[in-house]
């Protein structure tokens, strides 16, 4: 696994563990993508890897470019999701904002990001959101999603 993409997911999967709910689990994570050709190509491989029973084409992927800020905004809309991390001092909920951030920029340098619309063949959580981010790196896939 990129080392990048296991930093920022064991950050993501322990602030998911505190926003689990009797009710549902939070899922969240960072992959590094194939390298190929494409961006679509590079998610046409990740979706096949869920499932070998639906063409990764049965997603009907769509990437729409957006900044940074935006990113930023919805990890923390997903980060203090759960009533009790709304209730966390502000200044605890902006340093893990910050150190997330911080791992993020040495991971992606001067990135572009995306926000990954798809219509998944099968199960894929009750609400799921994703961007892709494309980094001087490589490609990454940041999921957030409950169930």
């Amino acid at each position: 696994m990129d080392k990048y993409a296991e930093r920022l997911s064991g950050f993501m999967r322990a602030v998911g563990c505190m926003n689990d709910a009797a009710n549902r689990v939070s899922d969240y994570f960072v992959i590094k993508l194939e390298e190929s050709d494409s961006m679509l190509t590079s998610l046409a491989m990740y979706h096949s890897s869920i499932t070998d029973k639906f063409p990764s084409a049965y997603w009907h992927p769509q990437l729409k470019a957006c900044s940074q800020k935006i990113f930023m905004e919805t990890v923390a809309l997903w980060f203090f999701e759960h009533e009790d991390m709304q209730l966390l001092p502000s200044s605890l909920k902006q340093n893990l904002l910050a150190n997330f951030t911080d791992a993020l920029n040495e991971m992606t340098g001067n990135a572009e990001f995306f926000t990954l619309i798809t219509s998944p063949p099968v199960w894929y959580g009750s609400l799921h959101e994703e961007f892709v981010i494309e980094a001087q790196y490589g490609r990454y896939l940041v999921h957030f999603s409950i169930y």
